[in-house]
């Protein structure tokens, strides 16, 4: 007897007024942390003073109804500006999701509620088909739903079939409107004379290239055919080598210096702590020495050195592990070391007791600092051999840039090789910042085997998570199973609050902590082992395994078990009655969802049950326009995407839309032929056959529309040149000179960009020099972009008014601003030597540029710092210290002033390249 199943379905009253466990808290708790998100992002504003000038914002009102009528002003443009392509999209999609679910609430839950309410099921008593008494058990929300309808009122289920029909065509109208927007926005903006100077709008990446293609040469030879004249001076060409051993040493290095840095940091709050109390300098007077510009900011020369071998290394080792000038050994921990087959000492345990050689124990620093300046050399040694190609192997794929954007997306687009997979696949709009160079020499074959072993795991883990989601949907189910299952009759002693505690709010947090945690960090490793090359293909393929695990675990899944644990039970006992069981209980599993919503609002979700529990368009609406008011104020003072695919993230989530109908419709054909009279005969045969026809008219439309469109989500048609070059023009030449004769009208795309103001990415003179060259060249010009940089951050903070202690934290953050405000973010900002150098090295592989590091320690009140830079000045140009733009306080915080003085002072040229 299912009569007790008002806990699990929820009421009315406890809805709209009941205790803790009920959707009403539920969503109480959602609006709290809606405000508390939207308070904290009041108060921390970081694109107002922490971004270049040219994102800079202004400052969020202070008065609510200001703040939410500028969030309501803000112009598509500023946020294509200011947040990207990528955060203009999302923001896009929250809308189309309003503007689908909105309507559709309005509509379905006019015309369903009183359908589904009056005269229903309820928990009236009726006769079943083998002549015995029983009571429906329809209570709570479950009386506003699909399973409420009598039996003796089946035509009912007409007025669901025509709303079925209302959102299909509602939702597949929109969803092809916003693709055709998508494209629209899209084609805009890759064609405006800001994004077609960009060098990546006119490079290439190509894969798979076979032997006797991997040279500039024959590259250049095989695509000359896309520029004037088969010019191949207007080609440039980089064929990537495998740097894998020279990047494993800088990996190496980065993670020895950011150990180093803690464990500097440790002792200078130990020494510190020990100063304060005793009232003494933690070194003595002549050791500390008020910092000097030298020691703020390395200028990347070689200093004195006595020795450039190893030896000098060890001297400097043996002179750090030396206790009696080191006033730091009493607070520096110990590492026991192995002396090495090649002389160096490595890290060792007890654990290692048969491993036989000398051993040692030093100071932990004195280790990192030895470590770090050997791998130094080491670097600086395989830097001089770039060209090797013994060392560093040529790999399967290159770079190439045109001259103009056409001719980079033509090259793209058309075949390049007469054998099949080979110089394939090919991706433009390739920005230097989000090539993944570890996945620059994966073959046809290796990406096959490759997606093989991704999609295994991944099946491993829809396995794997499905466990701890089936248990999660059971318990959402956990006030039927207590009068189902005979061994859970103890459950029925519990008080209703606890169960609907459990059943409710508990398992959507730990189901979202189980969803959000974890699952998005195994999707992106999965996506780098398939071989994305580029970190937006990355979050493409990222979005596509989260989506798909997304839509198994918490769709298909999670609605089977919730309505499976209750069937089973039912159908065991009363097996004749098999299809009104299921056509009662399966559509239950919605009251899940409604939980999870509150939590993490999925749009298929709401589409699948739109018709089935027409109340979850409710929450659903309600969710994305919190969801919408939030991203818009977090995209537009807060957050902009390091990637950005340019909306292909947009366009796949538009598309993966179309599960939430395919789902919604094959789940009411299957709930109507389910349907029975009161004569047990199906009821809806009608509304099934519709439902099927209207299925594979839908398969139709999405396939016609994929095919009709799906070569303008990538790629640019060639119409949009004429008019791409006629802006470029406009924006780039005076009046004047585009009216004196008709000859410059007709000129070419080429020729425009030519004459364009300041043009900073054009330029590259001469053929093209060897990696070494250019490698050497980069660096020179980022030592001397570093030196110049650190000296107009300097003045920029000399020049800061001395801070209060009541606005010490808002002085410091505009300490920081100027800092950055001090750092180039146009290539005009550069001279045309480091722009050329810049641009020469801009899609080979950065480690081959990598800089030194720098160890970054804060200046303390014991002067313990000035002491340590001192004494790193024995290991030479290979261990360098500052102590530039860090401080650390009475409270043994560190306030940071400026950017790291090891800084690519060209970092913010990325959104430029």
């Amino acid at each position: 007897m299912a009569t007790s199943n008002s806990t699990s379905n929820g009421t009315l009253e406890t809805f709209f007024g009941g205790p803790p466990a009920d959707v009403k808290a539920q969503a109480g708790i959602q609006l709290r942390a809606f405000v508390l998100n939207i308070a904290v992002s009041l108060g921390f504003q970081p694109k107002t003073y922490l971004v270049q000038d040219r994102l800079r914002v202004e400052a969020v009102p202070t008065n609510p109804i200001k703040w939410l009528r500028r969030i309501f002003q803000i112009r598509d443009e500023e946020l294509v500006l200011k947040c990207g392509l990528d955060g203009y999209f999302f923001i896009r999609l929250l809308r189309a999701i309003i503007i689908i679910f909105v309507p559709l609430m309005a509509v379905l839950v006019t015309v369903l509620l009183p359908i589904n309410y009056n005269q229903g099921k309820g928990n009236r008593l009726h006769t079943t088909a083998g002549g015995r008494r029983d009571r429906w058990g329809v209570s709570g929300l479950d009386t506003l739903s699909w399973q409420n309808i009598d039996p003796a009122k089946t035509n009912r289920y007409w007025a669901h079939l025509v709303c079925a029909l209302l959102v299909i065509t509602w939702s597949l109208w929109r969803m092809y409107r916003e693709k055709v927007n998508f494209i629209d926005v899209r084609q805009r903006f890759l064609t405006s004379p800001e994004h077609r100077l960009k060098a990546s709008a006119r490079t290439v990446l190509i894969t798979n290239i076979p032997t006797e293609y991997r040279s500039k040469e024959a590259l250049e030879a095989l695509y000359d055919v896309f520029v004037d004249n088969d010019d191949r001076s207007k080609l440039t060409v980089w064929v990537n080598r495998d740097y894998s051993s020279l990047r494993a040493l800088v990996a190496r290095r980065r993670t020895l210096r950011h150990g180093l840095e803690k464990e500097e940091l440790k002792i200078l709050r130990r020494v510190n702590n020990d100063h304060r109390k005793d009232g003494e300098p933690g070194a003595s007077e002549s050791s500390v020495t008020h910092t000097s510009q030298d020691s703020q900011v390395p200028n990347g020369e070689s200093t004195p050195k006595i020795k450039t071998d190893e030896e000098s290394i060890s001297s400097a080792f043996e002179e750090d592990c030396d206790q009696a000038p080191q006033l730091w050994h009493k607070y520096s921990s110990q590492v026991s070391l192995l002396r090495g087959k090649d002389g160096s000492w490595k890290p060792t345990s007890i654990f290692r007791f048969w491993v036989r050689g000398e051993r040692r124990k030093a100071p932990k620093i004195a280790w990192l600092r030895t470590e770090i300046a050997r791998l130094t050399v080491q670097i600086d040694g395989l830097l001089l051999k770039l060209d090797d190609e013994e060392l560093f192997k040529k790999q399967n794929s290159a770079f190439i840039q045109f001259d103009r954007q056409m001719a980079a997306h033509m090259a793209c687009s058309l075949v390049s090789h007469n054998k099949a997979g080979r110089m394939s696949p090919r991706f433009v709009e390739v920005a230097p910042h989000e090539i993944i160079w570890p996945n620059m020499d994966v073959t046809s074959f290796g990406r096959f085997v490759r997606t093989c072993i991704a999609l295994l795991i991944f099946a491993a883990m829809l396995f794997l998570w499905g466990i701890p989601t089936t248990i999660l949907g059971s318990l959402s189910q956990l006030g039927s199973l207590s009068y189902s299952v005979s061994w859970l009759h103890w459950l029925q002693k519990w008080p209703d609050w606890i169960i609907g505690l459990i059943s409710g709010p508990l398992v959507s947090i730990l189901l979202a902590l189980l969803i959000q945690l974890v699952v998005p960090a195994l999707a992106r490793k999965l996506a780098v082992l398939v071989g994305s090359p580029t970190r937006s293909k990355r979050e493409v393929s990222t979005q596509n395994f989260y989506f798909t695990f997304l839509f198994i675990e918490l769709v298909l899944l999670t609605a089977l078990s919730s309505g499976v644990v209750k069937i089973v039970p039912q159908i065991v006992n009363n097996p004749i009655n098999i299809p009104t069981i299921l056509a009662t209980s399966i559509p239950t599993s919605a009251n899940y969802f409604f939980n999870y919503l509150v939590v993490q609002s999925l749009g298929f979700s709401g589409l699948i049950f739109s018709v089935i529990s027409p109340l979850m368009l409710v929450f659903v609406s309600l969710t994305f326009s919190l969801f919408w008011v939030a991203y818009r104020h977090n995209y537009y003072y807060v957050q902009r995407n390091k990637v950005d695919t340019h909306g292909l993230l947009f366009n796949n989530a538009i598309s993966q839309l179309f599960a939430g109908i395919y789902v919604l419709e094959i789940a009411l054909i299957g709930l109507f032929l389910l349907v029975r009279d009161l004569q047990d005969n199906v009821a809806c045969k009608s509304q099934a056959i519709i439902m099927i026809v209207v299925l594979i008219l839908t398969a139709v439309f999405h396939f016609v529309v994929e095919r009709h469109l799906q070569p303008l989500y990538e790629f640019l048609p060639v119409t949009l040149e004429d008019s791409a070059v006629d802006a470029e023009r406009r924006a780039f030449l005076s009046h004047d000179e585009n009216q004196t004769s008709p000859e410059k009208e007709c000129r070419s795309s080429n020729d425009v960009r030519e004459k364009a103001l300041e043009r900073p990415d054009r330029g590259l003179t001469g053929r093209p020099k060897s990696v070494s060259v250019t490698a050497d060249q980069a660096r020179s010009a980022l030592t001397k972009l570093r030196k110049e940089t650190a000296i107009r951050v300097a003045n920029i903070q000399a020049h800061l008014p001395e801070s209060t202690h009541k606005s010490r934290r808002r002085e410091v953050a505009d300490q920081l601003g100027a800092a950055i405000a001090g750092f180039p973010d146009e290539l005009t900002d550069l001279s045309p030597e480091e722009r050329e150098a810049q641009l020469r090295a801009a899609f080979q592989d950065p480690v081959t540029r990598e800089p030194p590091p720098v160890i970054w320690i804060p200046q303390d009140a014991s002067g313990i710092s000035e002491d340590t830079i001192r004494q790193s000045k024995k290991y030479g140009r290979y261990l360098q210290y500052s102590n530039a733009g860090a401080f650390l306080t009475a409270r043994n915080k560190c306030e940071i002033t400026q950017p790291a003085p090891d800084t690519r002072p060209d970092w913010l040229l990325d959104w430029v390249l």
